[in-house]
C-alpha cells in the first residue's frame, strides 16, 4: 500500500515538520486541528512537499533520513528551499 513522507511548514514560526501517513489531506487536518502534540503550536501549518513511497516502510526510512539531515537543510539539498 502506498504511502506518503510529507513536510509542512508553519505559517505562523516557519518552523518545518516531517512526517509520514497514507493520507496527506487528514494527516495535515488533524495536525491544523491541534490534536498532534508536536505541532500544535505552529497552527496553521500547510504542505510544502510530498513524496510518493511504495510501501510504509519505505515511507518510515526516508522520513528517518529527513529528520537526521534536518528538515530544512534536507528540503535545501533537494533544491525546494532556499
Amino acid at each position: 500500500m502506498p504511502h506518503y513522507v510529507y513536510i509542512l511548514q508553519s505559517l505562523s514560526t516557519g518552523r518545518y515538520y516531517a512526517g509520514e501517513t497514507a493520507d496527506v489531506s487528514v494527516r495535515l487536518s488533524k495536525h491544523n486541528s491541534r490534536s498532534t502534540t508536536s505541532t500544535r503550536y505552529g497552527v496553521p501549518w500547510r504542505v510544502i512537499h510530498v513524496i510518493l513511497c511504495e510501501t510504509k516502510k519505505i515511507a518510515l526510512q526516508l522520513e528517518k533520513q529527513i529528520k537526521k539531515r534536518g528538515i530544512s537543510r534536507w528540503l535545501f539539498d533537494q533544491g525546494v528551499a532556499s
